[in-house]
């Protein structure tokens, strides 16, 4: 129970500090209101996770809070949720993750034949090769990914509901 307890701390301050981040921005958390990016029901939460997962798996680094806020205004997704879900990318992580990608893209040039013809060859030599490579699996990895965790949040959700209607029922027919 002890954990429990101290997860329920935990989560109460990295809340607060969220709810007072968005309180010194007013312009933001208006915007964030009016546009209903700070619904919490369920699809506005996958819409978050979605959008998250795709940013935070795309080479977009230092512009990944403002695609995020675009995306979570177009899409009409939960902000805070896109945010914690897209530390997926973090700077310990972002070597790793963008080798991977790279090696992906890669592995899908020489794979798919068709790919060699309409990029001239001049245009893959030197750093070039490196960018097109990284875009090219890191847009295949966030699309897989973000849709995945669209389709995994909303049965998580359903999952957690389901068993919180059981454990209700349990109390109730322990009650009586």
């Amino acid at each position: 129970m002890k954990t429990l307890n101290t997860l329920r701390t935990r989560y109460r301050v990295l809340r607060r500090r969220g709810h007072n981040w968005l309180v010194s921005h007013p312009r933001l958390w208006h915007w964030l209101y009016v546009t209903g990016c700070l619904r919490g029901g369920p699809e506005a939460t996958a819409r978050g996770v979605a959008v998250g997962l795709f940013i935070g798996l795309t080479p977009t680094v230092g512009f990944q809070t403002v695609f995020m806020i675009v995306g979570c205004i177009l899409l009409r997704g939960n902000f805070p949720v896109a945010f914690a879900v897209s530390w997926l990318s973090n700077p310990i992580t972002m070597g790793p993750l963008y080798w991977g990608f790279h090696q992906l893209g890669k592995f899908l040039y020489e794979i798919i034949p068709f790919a060699r013809d309409p990029i001239p060859s001049w245009m893959l030599d030197g750093p070039a090769n490196t960018m097109v490579f990284t875009a090219v699996g890191s847009l295949l990895v966030a699309t897989t990914f973000s849709v995945g965790g669209y389709f995994l949040s909303h049965w998580l959700h359903r999952f957690m509901l389901a068993r919180r209607r059981a454990r209700k029922a349990a109390r109730e027919d322990s009650a009586t």
